[in-house]
């Protein structure tokens, strides 16, 4: 797990965690209460990586947390997006999703008639990334494109 420490400066110099401009500011996420503050995760964008770090934020004004629990120095952690399923509740009588959704990766090139056609379709992404490198060399002079492909399958009768 790649790290890296601010200083409590460098970190208030960012604008981490309430005064991020709104180009470096990615999230700012509940991660958990206790008696006195809430835990609250705060990611941004500094030298071209996305970090995170943990602060407390007290629950009522009475509280004295200071420097967001933090000490001289902040500990972030390197992150980067994932897509991961969650379980949401829904109304007992709406739809529900049969099976997770999944992703295909489709390459297409732009023929002169001006459509796009589908070349290759992969279900992983690195194989993907191939035949659209292998295309581009292939059809220098035509537009090429990778399209990602969400497909959902959602029961919408129990008959």
């Amino acid at each position: 797990m790649k790290t890296r420490t601010f200083t409590i400066e460098e970190i208030r110099a960012l604008g981490v965690p309430h005064d991020l401009p709104q180009h470096v500011a990615v999230a700012d996420v509940h991660v958990s209460n206790g008696r006195w503050a809430e835990t609250r995760r705060c990611i941004f964008q500094h030298d071209d990586a996305f970090w995170a770090v943990d602060y407390d934020r007290p629950l009522t004004e009475h509280q004295d947390i200071v420097d967001h629990g933090w000490g001289r120095c902040v500990v972030a952690t390197r992150v980067v997006p994932a897509r991961v399923p969650i379980t949401t509740w829904v109304p007992a009588d709406a739809g529900v999703e049969a099976a997770p959704a999944v992703d295909a990766w489709i390459v297409e090139v732009r023929h002169p008639a001006g459509r796009f056609r589908f070349s290759y379709r992969d279900d992983e992404y690195d194989l993907a990334q191939e035949r659209l490198g292998d295309r581009q060399r292939r059809h220098p002079d035509a537009e090429v494109r990778l399209v990602r492909m969400t497909i959902t399958y959602t029961v919408v009768s129990a008959d």
